[in-house]
């Protein structure tokens, strides 16, 4: 039997925080609900909203990939993903957690460099992308579910012109893949005159496209198995079938933090986990939270944080400021490769010798968990047996699953974004696009 992914919630107990931890009345009685809201997921499973969660099982979209992939390898040495927010979060997370910051420099032979544009019109970062990828050997994914994306559409035209200029006109749709949804917006329309490659964009909202093909022609390019992503997702969607919380980990920790905001008014969420390659995972959890709880003037505010560095930065207002918060760690168990500390006799840091920094940062970790509990500052803790695809896709799905049932203890939908519109509205009219002449006028009166 595979093993899984814990959550170890004892420090957020009222036993172990006092008034400041969940009362196990409490939980029973959020217990009670939850028969009723899975039989409710049942009955919406093939809704456009929840189609995330037949992602993992989607194995004609992995066949596609794998061709794909083995027409990639043979033509190209990197792949620039061009997205923001939802289109590029996942990826970011999954290649950050498998490969880490050095991954272009300690490329695997089976893999290509991937690189990051398109979230910032910044121009910096693009011109610095240029002095180090060869445009010849490089492809382009351009991701927009809805294909008007100011940021990646700015990015992707700029890019593009380069790429004629170096390869000609005749040969740069070689170049380019686009993932967008409708065959109305103009992103699709450009794609299909110029004869780029178009993938269909998952449907339903972009922080929920992680295991999509977002995320997974970027994790397969990279070399990295997403075979076992998605056979992690599927472990977690099986548990999900409970209706007892214990035995529900996703459903659990929303209850949890359901509790905390509407009994305790904790408002604020920190994932903080104690593994430096999940730092871009951090981010990724802070859109899910953010976008799909905070509406109809509610919300937790989700904080991406990170140990050990966070204690020296973050620690001292989580431990002695307001009772406002909860704190979630993320802990690997094991590392497959440690460090050992060598020993420096007759010095006073001579303690350290013969330690390896794994079981430092488990020592870090545990010492911050426990000052916490003892200061009444509720947290838990998410075990992740390993760092690899199976346990990373437990984890993604972990928290698609727990902001859904989220939604369903506040009574909210967590899949729509409404507080966006506006400023994306003044931006166009600013910009000068047909039709937003009047918000142009509008804005332009505090300018």
């Amino acid at each position: 039997m595979a093993r899984m992914i814990k959550y170890d919630y004892k420090f957020m107990s009222d036993k172990k925080v006092g008034r400041f931890g969940f009362r196990q009345k409490e939980l029973a009685d959020l217990q009670k609900k939850l028969g009723k809201i899975n039989e409710k997921l049942d009955k919406a499973k093939n809704s456009h909203d929840l189609s995330f969660r037949a992602l993992p099982y989607d194995y004609k979209m992995l066949t596609h990939l794998y061709k794909l992939n083995k027409i990639l390898r043979n033509h190209f040495d990197n792949m620039v993903v061009v997205g923001i927010g939802g289109s590029e979060l996942g990826a970011k997370a999954i290649h950050g957690a498998l490969a880490g910051d050095y991954a272009n420099q300690l490329r695997n032979k089976k893999g290509l460099k991937i690189y990051f544009a398109g979230d910032t019109t910044d121009p910096k970062p693009v011109l610095d992308l240029l002095k180090i990828i060869d445009l010849k050997k490089t492809i382009f994914f351009i991701v927009s579910r809805s294909g008007l994306t100011i940021e990646p559409l700015a990015n992707f035209l700029f890019l593009r012109k380069k790429v004629i200029e170096k390869v000609g006109k005749s040969h740069h749709a070689n170049h380019f893949i686009v993932s967008t949804l409708s065959n109305k917006n103009p992103l699709y329309q450009i794609a299909k005159r110029e004869g780029y490659l178009v993938l269909p964009h998952y449907a339903g909202g972009g922080r929920y496209s992680a295991l999509s093909i977002n995320g997974l022609l970027p994790a397969l390019a990279a070399g990295f198995d997403i075979k076992n992503l998605l056979k992690g997702a599927r472990a977690i969607d099986k548990i999900c079938k409970s209706n007892k919380l214990e035995k529900n980990s996703p459903a659990l920790f929303a209850a949890l933090q359901y509790l905390a905001y509407k009994k305790r008014q904790q408002n604020i969420s920190i994932l903080m986990p104690y593994s430096y390659y999940l730092d871009d995972f951090s981010f990724w959890f802070r859109q899910l939270m953010a976008e799909s709880v905070g509406k109809k003037k509610l919300g937790i505010t989700p904080i991406a944080s990170l140990g050990p560095s966070d204690q020296h930065s973050q620690i001292q207002l989580y431990m002695d400021g307001p009772h406002d918060k909860v704190i979630t760690f993320v802990r690997v168990e094991k590392i497959r490769f440690d460090l050992q500390i060598p020993k420096y006799k007759n010095s006073e840091i001579s303690y350290l010798g013969g330690h390896g920094l794994n079981s430092v940062l488990k020592i870090e970790h545990l010492a911050t968990s426990v000052s916490l509990m003892e200061n009444k500052r509720p947290n838990g803790t998410i075990i992740l047996p390993e760092l690899n695809e199976f346990y990373l896709g437990q984890l993604f799905f972990f928290f698609e699953m727990a902001v859904v049932y989220l939604g369903e203890f506040f009574n909210i939908n967590v899949f729509d974004q409404p507080g966006v519109e506006q400023s994306k509205k003044y931006m166009y009219g600013l910009l000068g696009r047909k039709g937003f002449e009047k918000e142009a006028r509008e804005i332009r009166r505090y300018i």
